[in-house]
């Protein structure tokens, strides 16, 4: 994949997929002033450069009883071909959300989803036994705060956000509710008719469902799998350890790192650290200046910090046992 020039109209058709990738190619077209057939042409043109990995739903998975942990792997004599195969093995892993490498404090970061903290500690036990020689440090945190950013930098005006929180009430689902959340975490775009069609009832229904799901907010937003590499970014994590903190300066923090439009997912975490802020920025010197603004910003609250640069990205399901993209 090669690097494609976003002009400003991939830019709105963007930035208003990131807003509701559910959205109509008619509804689209009418707030980026384009036809609907324009709108489809500049979307497969960019599923095709790899600009757009795919469409995700966002679901909060809090409520459902399910807890997201992280494992981060510093590895020592391995090579490119064990990274690799290292990677795949988590890529293929049922539970792991997130596998990327990187560059910086840690090699790989792993993301899981799982029921309970056993069953999380039982599959990094097999992971850290097969590859025990490869491995030089470790850590674990579990998230308890989650932000999802709108993409600011689209349209280069503040973005809005959703998150979701380990505290959030918990809701009961039923098997069709599942297989829909399953379809949909992948597939944000598939109508409700062919949804219904594989699941063998109505697209009445599977509305009803929908709607029901987003008004319990277990769904929260409809997003777009975006590769930055392919957009001209880089994808930093900021590792912070934060000390003298409480709720008020917590949640100025947030609010503040969530204000910046290269910021797209903040997130509390309990570990070794406290807090992580992902950006996809235009080059490192950005994220340089992010950090130092923190900083500034927040002296006697950020301790200090560490940073990785995400090398790629291998997997990317935003709920467990998902169904893979499937093409339209």
């Amino acid at each position: 994949m090669t690097l494609m020039q976003l002009d400003a109209k991939d830019r709105k058709i963007l930035a208003e997929l990131d807003k509701n990738a559910r959205q109509s190619n008619n509804q689209i077209g009418k707030k980026a002033r384009l036809s609907k057939e324009v709108v489809k042409y500049r979307i497969d043109r960019m599923l095709e450069a790899g600009v757009i990995i795919r469409f995700h739903t966002i679901t909060n998975y809090f409520k459902l009883g399910i807890s997201k942990f992280k494992l981060y792997l510093r590895f020592t004599n391995a090579n490119k071909e064990k990274i690799n195969e290292i990677s795949e093995f988590f890529n293929k892993h049922r539970r792991t959300e997130w596998v990327v490498t990187c560059t910086g404090r840690w090699d790989i970061i792993v993301g899981f989803l799982e029921k309970n903290v056993n069953d999380f500690d039982e599959d990094i036990q097999e992971i850290l036994n097969k590859y025990a020689k490869y491995i030089q440090e470790k850590a674990v945190t579990i998230t308890l705060y989650l932000v999802h950013h709108e993409r600011g930098f689209l349209e280069n005006k503040p973005s809005e956000a959703i998150y979701h929180t380990s505290k959030d009430k918990k809701e009961e689902i039923d098997k069709i509710d599942l297989e829909i959340i399953r379809i949909l975490t992948n597939n944000a775009r598939m109508p409700v008719t062919e949804i219904a069609e594989r699941l063998k009832t109505t697209p009445r229904i599977i509305q009803y469902r929908i709607k029901e799901l987003e008004k319990k907010e277990v769904i929260l937003a409809y997003k777009v799998h975006l590769n930055p590499k392919n957009m001209g970014r880089i994808f930093c994590k900021a590792i912070l350890y934060f000390t003298n903190v409480n709720q008020e300066k917590l949640n100025n923090f947030i609010m503040y790192a969530s204000s910046i439009s290269d910021v797209v997912w903040p997130q509390k975490v309990m570990g070794g650290w406290d807090f992580e802020v992902d950006c996809e920025v235009t080059d490192y010197d950005r994220f340089q200046k992010i950090i130092l603004d923190l900083k500034e910003k927040f002296p006697d609250m950020i301790n200090h910090y560490e940073f990785c640069i995400v090398s790629e990205e291998f997997k990317l399901d935003f709920f467990p046992d998902v169904y893979p993209a499937m093409k339209e």
